[in-house]
């Protein structure tokens, strides 16, 4: 799949809908995923921003709802969904116990013998393992796990990458990596997704989602500043922003919303 295919091509998310006993934290979701771009996903903690995108890799189930792509449902048609997304998780999936290299070939979906190509794919050189990958997991820093950890999802080529808080507790040399990182697999015409409490990672974000009581709102531009956090909050009605007017604190966000695609 190149650029160019990508930039006219979609996902199509219908019917995402999930409680967490008497919490409702997915209202009935229906929205569009452009292929190509670099998208962010920002809620309050508790909104279902992890929830979403843990049920847009397949990781958690969701009766009910359909992921439309070429035709085919990626709820339903497993085996290409695996080959098309990928997710790495707030938390590394990683076995600390065992070496990179071993780690490596529990997620590959190759035969073991086509793990060194796969470590010559742009997006996976690009992350420099090679540097430790026969040391124990257990024995990395937390910046080069983050990295075997997005290795882990890479290795497989997908066109599509899902992450939950990319940054979370690396400093600060190892954040602006990371990003860096992102924003090279995205330039080279792959989809991001991801959810993130660090204002900086919307530099390499090109479309905005924002998830609130429910529901998810697509903004006309990412929002930064004051402004992203008064949203967020609820200090502004978000409905200002989703016509482009001005947006003044104060304002209540409407008491059911809607989804915008």
């Amino acid at each position: 799949m190149d650029a160019s295919t990508v930039n006219n091509e979609k996902i199509s998310v219908r019917n995402v809908d999930f409680s967490y006993r008497k919490h409702h934290v997915l209202d009935h979701l229906e929205f569009d995923l452009p292929l190509g771009e670099s998208i962010a996903v920002l809620g309050a903690n508790g909104s279902g921003k992890s929830t979403l995108l843990s049920i847009l890799s397949g990781v958690r189930r969701c009766h009910g709802a359909s992921m439309e792509y070429r035709g085919h449902d990626l709820t339903r048609d497993k085996k290409l969904r695996n080959r098309l997304i990928a997710y790495v998780p707030q938390t590394d999936p990683l076995l600390p116990e065992l070496s990179v290299w071993d780690n490596l070939l529990l997620w590959f979906h190759g035969p073991a013998s086509g793990l060194k190509e796969a470590l010559t794919l742009p997006s996976v050189e690009m992350l420099r393992i090679d540097e430790f990958i026969k040391k124990p997991v257990r024995a990395l820093s937390g910046g080069m796990r983050k990295r075997v950890s997005l290795a882990t999802a890479l290795i497989n080529d997908p066109q599509i990458l899902i992450m939950d808080e990319p940054a979370a507790a690396l400093d600060l040399c190892y954040k602006a990596e990371i990003r860096e990182f992102l924003s090279r697999f995205h330039q080279s015409g792959k989809t991001l997704i991801l959810t993130t409490h660090d204002e900086e990672d919307l530099s390499i974000i090109t479309l905005l989602y924002l998830l609130k009581d429910g529901h998810l709102y697509r903004s006309p531009r990412v929002l930064r500043g004051d402004e992203l956090v008064s949203v967020i909050r609820g200090d502004i009605d978000i409905s200002r922003i989703m016509t482009g007017a001005p947006a003044n604190a104060g304002d209540a966000f409407p008491t059911g919303g809607s989804d915008v695609s």
